[in-house]
């Protein structure tokens, strides 16, 4: 046939933007892949490029996975395994058209373990015991790991984890000098994550150590750093580990976004020692259950934070100091983004509060989902720029709400909800609220409201011309709908309605609402989200 009348034939360049709309949907790719061989060469990179997500639940795909790394290894290596009893077939022998590890950029060492475990099972001798499988599966761990980490040219992000609690199968790094071609890969690394991987620390703690001896010396690019610290077995390996941790934040130039879940063992005050090293660079911080807010308020002056994130998962502890440290007259914190999430415990909204009025007029978005009287004022007093707000509020504090809204004049976003343990709010409530929302308001997501005659003299009142519009009722009927579309076409600007509510409205109210509202979606379950949207 005739190139010029294949449609398969498209530029390189073409072709690659075209397949990297594909990107995560992995069978499209695959079938991609068959087209042609300039399809091929286009697709094979983005298949492999991240092959370690866990999209792959099956034993059979993570087995092939495996088999294909397999492959690519050198005679010796592959002799090193069958010499370990390790069994191949006719088919393991044959030249592979690319090298696969080269085109590795995200390796979460977890799913490494879950396929390498599976391949395992399948490849081992069956007569051998337990030890000796154990045995076996540390030998290919080794060898296809170190090969894959060692041939990989663009590896950007790993993800240390392990696969079982005992660390049977946690991808296993060398304890001596590492090869050249693997500290190459290290220093190439911009994304760096360590997920509960010390449960299982003591039985590898050399080749932990050096690990982060050697990212320390040659993975000094990190931009993104993530590290989840669980309770360490063996708790005289402590000092040591932190050591070689706060070693490796400080060695990074360039690290822009760090999250950490605090262990309650760590030493906040080195931790935080050395994170001024990147005080320069630091956009994002999340601190995962950490209490020493003191601490935090003493450092945070020194950072040039676009966002910072406090998140506590509800746990309650007796370490939270109670008095609020002193700072000089002149500080000012520079975050521009401030989440607080599940902080149960009320000894804490002064610290809150404080952050909140030092960062003042720099702060654009705001989040708290829990709230008193003093921190709703604050941000009425203080943060007068704000252009997004998510808040929880409550009977006792609403007056302090609705006085503080009042004044955020260049809010566009606005998410509220009412605290579970208060009943319904009251028609008053309702029109003070819609009278007082700043005309600025694009976006508003609130469950104030649960009935029909509420709603309805809320959107009767409410003028503002929203873009978005989220709500949350027992039930969404007809007339209800019809409210609704009322408002739409009132104010014409309505782009968007997200409702959560049990359906009973006619297929008829919704076609209506269709042709005014170009996206309607049912937020009720977000597990089985239905769009209608206009095509």
């Amino acid at each position: 046939m005739n190139s010029s009348l294949n449609p398969f034939c498209l530029p390189d360049d073409c072709v690659k933007e075209m397949l990297c709309h594909l990107l995560g949907d992995y069978k499209a790719l695959f079938s991609c892949a068959l087209v042609n061989r300039s399809w091929c060469r286009s697709t094979i990179p983005l298949l492999w490029g991240d092959i370690f997500n866990g999209k792959f639940p099956s034993p059979r795909k993570r087995v092939s996975i495996i088999s294909m790394y397999v492959k690519c290894l050198h005679e010796i290596q592959r002799k090193t395994l069958i010499d370990n009893n390790i069994i191949f077939q006719d088919d393991d022998f044959k030249p592979v058209l690319f090298d696969y590890p080269k085109y590795l950029k995200f390796l979460n060492c977890r799913h490494f373990d879950h396929a390498l475990y599976a391949w395992c099972k399948k490849v081992i001798k069956p007569d051998i015991n337990n030890i000796e499988f154990q045995n076996t599966l540390k030998i290919c761990n080794q060898i296809i790991s170190h090969y894959i980490l060692s041939h990989s040219t663009g590896l950007n992000t790993l993800c240390l984890g392990h696969h079982s609690s005992d660390g049977q199968c946690l991808m296993l790094l060398p304890s001596d000098k590492y090869p050249e071609g693997l500290c190459y890969t290290f220093s190439r690394l911009t994304e760096l994550h360590i997920d509960n991987w010390f449960p299982i620390i003591t039985q590898n703690i050399s080749s932990v150590l050096l690990l982060f001896e050697n990212l320390s010396l040659y993975s000094r690019r990190i931009k993104n750093f993530s590290i989840t610290l669980n309770q360490i077995s063996n708790l005289a390996y402590q000092p040591e580990v932190f050591k070689h941790l706060f070693s490796l934040i400080k060695s990074q130039y360039n690290l822009q976004s760090f999250t950490i879940t605090f262990p309650n063992n760590l030493d906040p005050s080195l931790f935080f020692s050395s994170l001024l090293n990147q005080s320069h660079s630091l956009k994002y911080l999340e601190l995962i259950r950490f209490y020493d807010i003191p601490l935090l308020l003493s450092f945070l002056s020194s950072f040039n934070l676009d966002t910072l994130k406090l998140i506590y998962n509800n746990l309650i502890t007796n370490s939270i100091p109670s008095l609020l440290p002193f700072l000089p007259s002149e500080t000012q914190f520079r975050i521009k983004n401030l989440f607080i999430s599940e902080a149960n415990d009320s000894t804490l909204y002064p610290f809150f509060s404080l952050i909140t009025k030092l960062s003042g007029s720099n702060l654009e978005k705001l989040y708290f989902d829990e709230c008193d009287e003093t921190l709703t004022k604050t941000i009425g007093d203080h943060c007068l720029n704000l252009t997004s707000l998510s808040i929880t509020t409550s009977f006792s504090i609403f007056d302090y709400f609705l006085k503080s809204l009042s004044k955020l004049k260049k809010l566009k976003y606005l998410d509220v909800k009412k605290d579970r343990h208060d009943i319904q709010y009251t028609k008053e409530m309702i029109l003070q609220f819609a009278k007082i929302i700043p005309n600025s308001l694009e976006e508003l997501d609130f469950d104030l409201i649960s009935d029909r005659e509420h709603l309805n003299v809320f959107l009767k009142e409410f003028k503002i011309p929203l873009s978005k519009l989220s709500i949350y009722l027992h039930e969404l009927n007809d007339e209800i709908f019809n409210f609704i579309i009322d408002y739409a076409i009132r104010t014409g600007n309505l782009k968007e309605l997200c409702f959560s509510a049990q359906e009973s409205f006619t297929m008829e109210v919704l076609l209506k609402a269709k042709n005014i509202i170009p996206i309607i979606t049912d937020i009720t379950e977000d597990d089985e989200e239905v769009r209608f949207v206009v095509v």
